[in-house]
C-alpha cells in the first residue's frame, strides 16, 4: 500500500464515528472503533445533561407521565402487586405485559428515527445468566415481601401510601450496602456469561419478532382482561359518574401503553431506555466525588452511576405524576404518611418495608435492571439476559 493511500484511509476511518453502521448479520449492534466509544460516549454525556433546560424539561415531563400512569394503572398499591404474586390479582400483570409490548414497538421505531441512540443503548452491558436468575429472584422477593419496586415507591410517595418512606429509607441503604460489596461480588460472579445479549442477535429480524412479540403479548392481555375483568379487581370502585380524568382508576393496558410510549423521548432526547434502579444508585453515590479518582476505580458500580442525574429527575417526577392522579380524583388529604395515606391505600407493615426495600434493590442491581429498566425496557431491546 503506498504511502500517500495511508492518510486518505486514515481520515475516512476518523469520518466512521459521524454514522453509526448495524451489523448486518446478527442484529443492529453497533461495530465501535475506539474512536468511536469515545465519541459516543461524550454524546451520552451531553443527552443526559440535565443543566439543558429543554431536556430537564422533558425528562420531567417523562416522569410525570409514569408517575401518573402508575396511579391510574393501580400497580403502586402493596395490595395489587402482592396479590399477582398469589396470582389471585392480574392488573399488575396485564399492565406490565402492555407496557413490554408498547416497549418493543417504540424501540423498533426508535432503531429507525435515532440510530445512534438505538446503537448506544443496545451497546449497554446487560446482566449475566446468575445475575439474571439470582437477581430475579430475589426482586421478586421483595416485590412480594414488600409490594412494591424502585419506580412504585415513588409512585407510592406521591400518593401517600403508609410506611412509603420507610420503603424509600430501605432502598436507599441496600442501594449503598450494595455498591460498597460489589466489588467482591463482581469477582465471584465474574465469567458466568450468556452466549447471546439479544434475540435478533440470533434470528437477525429485530422488526418482524418486534411485531410478533407485541401481538403476543396483548392476546395475553386480552384473554387475561377476558377472564379476570380490571374493573372486578380493583380494591376501590370507582367513584359514580366520574370521567377519564376523575376516575382514580384507568384499564391496565391503557396505563400501561403509556409507559411504553415513554421509550420514544427517552431515546430521542436521554440516549437511554427507561429505568429506576439506577437512580437509587446515583443518589448514594455522591460521597465518591470527595475522594481521588483512584478509591473510584475500587467501586466500578457506584463510580459508573455517578452522573445519572437525568434518572433522578425522572424518578423524583413520578412522586409529583403520582400525587396529580391522586389531586384529580379529589380525594387528596393532608399528608399523614403514618395514619392516614391521600386515597385511603393500606401500606405494608415497617418489617415489609424494610425487608423488601432491601430485597428488592439487591435484586435489581444484582441483575443490572429493575421492572422497568430490566423487564419492560428489557423486553423492549429483546434482551436475553
Amino acid at each position: 500500500m503506498s504511502s500517500q493511500s495511508q492518510p486518505r484511509q486514515r481520515k475516512q476511518t476518523e469520518a466512521m464515528p459521524s454514522k453509526i453502521k448495524a451489523n448486518s448479520t446478527s442484529s443492529s449492534k453497533a461495530v465501535y472503533s475506539p474512536l468511536d466509544q469515545e465519541t459516543n460516549a461524550q454524546i451520552k454525556t451531553q443527552l443526559q445533561d440535565m443543566s439543558n433546560p429543554t431536556r430537564f424539561l422533558i425528562t420531567v415531563c417523562m416522569g410525570v407521565v409514569f408517575g401518573f400512569a402508575l396511579n391510574r394503572g393501580r400497580v403502586f398499591e402493596p395490595a395489587v402487586i402482592m396479590d399477582q404474586f398469589l396470582f389471585t390479582r392480574w392488573i399488575m400483570m396485564k399492565m406490565f405485559l402492555s407496557a413490554a409490548a408498547t416497549s418493543t414497538l417504540c424501540i423498533s421505531l426508535m432503531k429507525e428515527l435515532t440510530p445512534r441512540q438505538y446503537a448506544m443503548v443496545r451497546d449497554k452491558p446487560m446482566s449475566n445468566l446468575l445475575g439474571c436468575v439470582v437477581g430475579g429472584a430475589l426482586l421478586g422477593a421483595g416485590m412480594a415481601i414488600g409490594g412494591m419496586c424502585p419506580g412504585m415507591v415513588l409512585a407510592q410517595i406521591g400518593a401517600g401510601v403508609p410506611n412509603c418512606f420507610i420503603s424509600l429509607a430501605a432502598i436507599l441503604s441496600g442501594a449503598l450496602i450494595y455498591g460498597l460489596i460489589e466489588p467482591y461480588i463482581r469477582s465471584w460472579n465474574a465469567g458466568k456469561t450468556i452466549a447471546y445479549e439479544y434475540v435478533d442477535d440470533i434470528f437477525p429480524h429485530r422488526h418482524i419478532i418486534s411485531i410478533g412479540l407485541a401481538t403476543l403479548l396483548f392476546a395475553l392481555v386480552l384473554l387475561l382482561e377476558l377472564l379476570f375483568p380490571w374493573q372486578s379487581e380493583l380494591t376501590t370502585p370507582l367513584q359514580a359518574g366520574c370521567t377519564v380524568v376523575t376516575c382514580r382508576a384507568w384499564p391496565p393496558y391503557v396505563a400501561g401503553i403509556l409507559v411504553g410510549v415513554l421509550q420514544i423521548p427517552s431515546f430521542a432526547f436521554i440516549g437511554s431506555s427507561i429505568g429506576s434502579s439506577t437512580s437509587y444508585v446515583c443518589v448514594v453515590s455522591q460521597w465518591l466525588r470527595f475522594f481521588p479518582v483512584e478509591v473510584h476505580g475500587h467501586f466500578k458500580l457506584l463510580a459508573s452511576k455517578i452522573k445519572a442525574a437525568w434518572q433522578v429527575v425522572y424518578v423524583l417526577s413520578a412522586v409529583l405524576g403520582s400525587a396529580m392522579a391522586v389531586h384529580l380524583t379529589g380525594t387528596m388529604h393532608a399528608l399523614d404518611v403514618t395514619h392516614q395515606s391521600f386515597d385511603g391505600i393500606k401500606g405494608g407493615t415497617v418489617a415489609q418495608c424494610i425487608v423488601g426495600g432491601l430485597l428488592i434493590i439487591f435484586g435489581s442491581r444484582f441483575a443490572k435492571g429493575c421492572t422497568s429498566g430490566h423487564g419492560i425496557s428489557g423486553m423492549g431491546k429483546l434482551s436475553i439476559g
